[in-house]
């Protein structure tokens, strides 16, 4: 993994970065407490969606939180995936970290960090945008628009509900996206290996269980 992620940081250009978490170049974004009140307004219409999309889910389709644009409306996506992978956003474990107030803080306080270096956010986001994003999936337009910050916005909650689900602290997700624990810690926290090392196994038993997930579904192997 970690060798394929320093391959997407050689191949990936800064235009291709911005066009993917759909950043203009020069953009700045709004301050974090605007931040905060959007992270909390894309959780609330993401869940209200999957709930009105709930039957499909018995049809092994669930909704993205990652939304997208189109001619600069927002728009949300289904992906094929086995019901496990509600658990990472739309059910308790996931909803649980998006329904905490801190977890929320610390995500509009990483937006400018990943706006002012999107190759490396790019390569820090890449594993859970693949997971939930189907091509060949339908869309449905959210009727508003989507800023310069939205897309990273919807796909930073997207992962740190997945990796909170999977086990991994604040301290840890912040690892997992490239930025310093050093200092994020407090003097009682672990050390900056032992949060680093955690983290590692955190993250490869959340790969396992859900290629496990996956080959249970799809026979993938």
């Amino acid at each position: 993994m970690v060798g394929a992620l320093a391959n997407l940081r050689d191949l990936l250009s800064e235009h291709d970065a911005r066009a993917l978490l759909g950043i203009p170049a020069g953009y700045e974004p709004p301050g974090e407490d605007a931040l905060l009140a959007e992270a909390q307004r894309i959780v609330e219409k993401n869940f209200a969606l999957a709930r009105e999309l709930t039957p499909l889910a018995d049809q092994g389709l669930l909704l993205s939180p990652i939304w997208e644009s189109k001619s600069g409306v927002a728009h949300a996506r289904l992906s094929v995936l086995p019901a496990g992978f509600r658990t990472r956003y739309y059910e308790p474990e996931g909803a649980l970290v998006l329904d905490e107030p801190h977890a929320l803080g610390i995500v509009a306080e990483v937006v400018p960090w990943m706006i002012d270096d999107p190759v490396g956010a790019s390569v820090a986001l890449e594993d859970t945008l693949r997971v939930w994003l189907d091509d060949t999936a339908p869309v449905r337009s959210l009727e508003e628009p989507l800023h310069g910050h939205t897309r990273l916005l919807t796909i930073l909650l997207a992962d740190i509900a997945r990796k909170g689900a999977a086990g991994l602290d604040t301290l840890e997700w912040l690892g997992s996206i490239g930025l310093p624990v050093e200092d994020a810690r407090d003097d009682d926290d672990p050390s900056p290996e032992e949060i680093r090392a955690s983290m590692k196994a955190h993250l490869e038993a959340m790969w396992e269980e859900e290629r496990a997930w996956l080959r249970a579904a799809f026979e993938r192997k």
